[in-house]
């Protein structure tokens, strides 16, 4: 590229630096106020479940239940994992709770949203990382103690992937766009 290329190329990006935007940004407020609700009522599902999972494999630890093919360490580890989970969703429903669409600016909200998606993605990253370890062993352990057991545990997440990707996910995403809708 040569010089006069280059003060063109300037020039340009000069021009369009220097134009201004003067259409305002609206959020809808009953989009974006709806969308607010449907994830913080996922979020305190969430929170719940885990907390009812967390009661449920605690009792089963004391209880001694399962020994062979649920080792005391697993139920230790779903124990602590579901509180941790619990206390993750907890702490994200009042992070949802905390945007006031009606009040903040557009721009405030936009940069909540964002943090919100960003605590969200990188919490569930870190759970399922957590979860896939789990199965890993579960899973080898499983397989030793009962093969038709691991058939069937197998089944049982191939269905969740799959209800995962097709009905989760896709809402999830929606809420999260409709949080931040335009006029």
């Amino acid at each position: 590229m040569n010089l006069d290329e280059l003060k063109k190329s300037m020039s340009t990006l000069d021009d369009v630096l220097a134009q201004k935007n003067t259409d305002a940004i609206n959020l809808e407020t009953a989009t974006c106020n709806t969308a607010q609700k449907k994830i913080m009522k996922m979020y305190s599902k969430g929170a719940i479940s885990c907390v009812i999972l967390a009661f449920v494999f605690l009792f089963a630890w004391n209880s001694g239940f399962g020994n062979d093919a649920f080792p005391l360490a697993y139920k230790v580890f779903l124990c602590s994992f579901l509180a941790v989970a619990a206390i993750w969703y907890t702490c994200l429903y009042f992070k949802t709770k905390k945007i006031n669409i009606a009040v903040s600016t557009p721009m405030q909200t936009i940069k909540q949203v964002s943090s919100l998606r960003f605590y969200a993605l990188a919490g569930e990253i870190v759970l399922g990382m957590a979860m896939a370890v789990f199965f890993t062993l579960f899973l080898s352990n499983l397989w030793e103690v009962g093969q038709y057991r691991f058939w069937i545990v197998i089944a049982a997440i191939v269905v969740f992937l799959v209800l995962l990707v097709t009905v989760y996910l896709p809402r999830t995403i929606r809420d999260f766009k409709n949080l931040t809708a335009i006029e």
